[in-house]
């Protein structure tokens, strides 16, 4: 028996026996058993074969029998190895077979997913195309509502800031109440008009401030004034004629509009509009004394002219020629009177609205001072005042009716308050031709040698109705208009018109004209 180690490339594969016969038999390996081989050595052989070798009666092993056993070792290492490397083959190509089936599946698998997964995708991508449209639609709408709010926004600020600036500019006072009479706003002229701060009336009770007292200085109270019954009922008042208190503690008559403001139907404060009316009071006041001088003007020659007439038709002076021709004269001076004064009445009124339409031109003032002087002539030889004038060639831009006008009423009042033997002078300046004068005028001055007039009346002289000696004035026939409308006359050719007197000394009136520019 010999045992050989078969061995491929350092790895121990097991090992192969090899027996023989005693003497001279084929030596046979053992192996599967093949019955039909007469010559295999039987397994129960082997161990015969063994048992003859421990009893030293094998043949002995020679060296190609070893050479022999060692090649055979080789190849059945060689053949174990590829025998291994086979099973490995083959294991290995049916695992191959078995992933390739696997990976098949899993391809099928995959591509079923994918095809799922394309669905899934093209679904999701048409929902969040619906969505993104949703989107953008909603993103559109509300843009569309951001620059339509924008718009508001910008709107209402234009109308804040035009509620604002109209407030501002408005010449009535302005103010908001809320129910318990609490100032909301304020406008600069109810501030300016009070002597307050608007700051210092926000949220201020406005009752204690502008309407705690009546007239007589009796307290006025909240409840009994005509806003809070406007706060109560919702019905707008509307007050002619109240009185208003400032900070200083004095008052000023007022008329004011109460009105409620209304949210969704119900009361939540009010609006009070109001002007100062001390103007309108005082010219209602001035009108009052027109009027009533108007009448006394007009009462004073009516009389005269009915009594003188009444005589005449009772027949007093019948067989008296003289006081009958006096009555007539009497009749007529005033009648004359009367004419005169609705004249100027009508002028100065004409004048003083702007309804008399100045029709100015270039004139020579040489030429307008000698026409009023020689209207005035006759009536300074029956007085027998001299009239001198000292005028210089100066051309004027002038409605020259008016300043014609102008110039014989202070010629007739310079005469008729002038005692006899006196002159009467008309003094023409250049102003422009003075030293570093600035002026483009020139001055007129009417001077006279009469008794003068006293200092303090020297303004109110130019008031209507106004006359330093009215008995005299009536006696020569005046009105107490002239002046008045003297000075409407020179302000509205752009002059200046003013006296200067001494008592005793006699009067000067000056007016200044401009000059006519070429």
């Amino acid at each position: 028996l010999l045992v050989v180690r078969l061995q491929y490339r350092q790895q121990r594969l097991g090992y192969l026996s090899v027996f023989r016969p005693a003497i001279n038999i084929e030596t046979l390996w053992a192996r599967q058993i093949d019955w039909d081989e007469p010559r295999q050595l039987r397994p129960q052989q082997s161990f015969a074969a063994w048992l003859e070798l421990k009893s030293d009666q094998s043949q002995e092993w020679v060296l190609t029998d070893l050479q022999l056993a060692q090649a055979l070792g080789k190849h059945f290492a060689m053949a174990l190895h590829q025998s291994g490397l086979y099973q490995q083959v083959h294991s290995l190509n049916i695992n191959l077979e078995k992933d390739l089936q696997e990976r098949k599946q899993a391809e099928l698998r995959i591509c079923a997913l994918n095809t799922e997964l394309e669905q899934r995708v093209l679904q999701r991508t048409a929902e969040l195309q619906h969505t993104n449209a949703e989107l953008l639609r909603q993103i559109s709408e509300r843009e569309h509502t951001l620059r339509e709010l924008q718009q508001v926004k910008e709107s209402l600020k234009r109308l804040s800031r035009q509620n604002e600036l109209i407030l501002n500019s408005a010449g009535e006072g302005i103010y908001g109440l809320n129910l318990q009479g609490e100032t909301t706003f304020v406008n600069p002229a109810a501030a300016r008009m009070l002597g307050r701060e608007v700051k210092d009336l926000l949220e201020q009770g406005m009752h204690p401030i502008l309407n705690h007292s009546k007239p007589d200085g009796t307290p006025y109270r909240w409840e009994d004034s005509p806003i809070f019954a406007m706060l109560q009922t919702g019905t707008v008042h509307h007050v002619t004629n109240d009185l208003f208190w400032r900070q200083d503690g004095s008052c000023f008559p007022v008329e004011y509009v109460s009105t409620p403001i209304r949210e969704q139907g119900k009361i939540v404060g009010a609006v009070v509009v109001f002007k100062d009316i001390t103007d309108r009071q005082l010219m209602e006041q001035m009108k009052d004394e027109f009027v009533s001088v108007v009448s006394h003007e007009l009462r004073i020659p009516l009389t005269s002219i009915r009594s003188a007439l009444g005589m005449l038709v009772q027949g007093r002076f019948d067989g008296e020629p003289d006081k009958r021709q006096r009555a007539v004269e009497i009749a007529f001076s005033n009648t004359n009177r009367l004419v005169q004064l609705i004249n100027d009445i009508l002028d100065l009124e004409r004048l003083k609205f702007g309804k008399t339409v100045m029709r100015k031109r270039a004139c020579n003032m040489t030429d307008l001072i000698q026409q009023s002087v020689d209207a005035m002539r006759a009536m300074a030889e029956k007085t027998e005042v001299t009239l001198e004038a000292n005028v210089i060639p100066v051309q004027v831009w002038v409605d020259p009716d008016r300043i014609i006008q102008t110039l014989t009423n202070l010629l007739s009042n310079a005469i008729k308050f002038s005692p006899s033997g006196t002159t009467v002078s008309v003094i023409v300046e250049d102003l422009s031709a003075l030293q570093a004068s600035t002026s483009n005028s020139v001055r007129i001055a009417v001077q006279d040698q009469g008794q003068g007039i006293p200092e303090d009346k020297l303004e109110a002289i130019f008031d209507r109705f106004e006359q330093l000696d009215a008995s005299n004035a009536g006696h020569q026939g005046g009105t107490g208009l002239g002046l008045a409308i003297c000075r409407s006359i020179v302000q509205q050719h752009d002059g200046q018109i003013w006296v200067e007197s001494k008592i005793g000394q006699g009067s000067t009136f000056y007016f200044t004209l401009p000059l006519y520019q070429q």
